[in-house]
């Protein structure tokens, strides 16, 4: 495993490097670092490719914003962390607001990316009125114990029978209450402002790569016909529904089998 930090746009961005194979970036969502994708995907994805995942500013050991941002502005550090790696194409992962940053990357830089996955995201969260991410900014902003905020994002990114398992309940907060390099209230803001001012939706038809959609069925965050949004928007994608118990937005970390096996596969059509 190789490990550093690279500076693009004035930002010093944390990556780490895992596996042998075509390359693969991995974009996390809003409020959480590269350490999620190491719980269930780096060991699948490290047999099979060469996987770049990292901490988008604001997030994890990466260095915190001092002015607000948009999504696009996170698909240039993106790309600027390629160039710092010497990496020319590759196929990319985006899971929620990392969903909304490889699409942008996608518009911007088609001729570095060979194949996308969209995973439990939306195209146009700058449309909605009210937005979740907003809500949870504001609860974060207020709750100087931190237990309301964990308990509201728990009950917005997992499944109910995960909720009803107050041993696994317990053992996630312990494991994301654990992390050194937690997320400030600040940080979480500047991302939410990112977030919930974005919309390509009426853009995203100019991706010409192969593109894969992914959502679970129970997803209360981006629900099903947010991905199939997506999707008929892209010309020739795919959509792919996981189904039944622990199909949330934590699909990844509760379905990592199912999950992991689509990915897989249609990158290596």
């Amino acid at each position: 495993m190789e490990s550093g930090t690279i500076n693009t746009d004035g930002q010093e961005l944390y990556y780490e490097v895992h596996g042998d194979g075509p390359p693969l970036v991995l974009i996390m969502g809003i409020g959480f670092d590269s350490t999620v994708w190491g719980l269930r995907q780096l060991p699948a994805f490290s047999k099979a490719f060469k996987v770049i995942a990292f901490d988008n500013r604001d997030a994890g050991r990466s260095s915190q914003a001092s002015a607000p941002y948009t999504i696009a502005d996170m698909a240039e550090d993106t790309a600027g962390l390629l160039v710092g790696l010497g990496i020319d194409r590759t196929h990319m992962l985006g899971h929620s607001m990392g969903g909304t940053i490889a699409m942008e990357f996608a518009l911007s830089h088609p001729e570095r990316l060979d194949k996308l996955v969209l995973s439990g995201t939306t195209a146009g969260s700058g449309r909605a009125k009210f937005d979740p991410v907003s809500i949870m900014s504001f609860v974060g902003q207020h709750d100087s114990e931190g237990l309301t905020t964990a308990a509201q994002r728990l009950i917005w990114y997992f499944s109910t029978d995960f909720l009803r398992n107050h041993q696994a309940v317990d053992e996630t907060l312990a494991l994301f209450g654990s992390n050194p390099n937690p997320m400030t209230a600040d940080a979480f803001e500047r991302q939410a402002q990112a977030y919930a001012s974005h919309d390509a939706l009426d853009r995203i038809g100019e991706i010409g790569v192969p593109t894969l959609v992914l959502t679970g069925e129970q997803d209360r965050l981006t629900p099903p016909w947010l991905g199939r949004e997506i999707a008929d928007a892209i010309p020739g994608a795919e959509f792919h529904l996981v189904e039944g118990p622990g199909s949330s937005h934590a699909a990844l970390l509760e379905r990592p089998d199912d999950y992991n096996k689509v990915v897989v596969s249609f990158l290596s059509e």
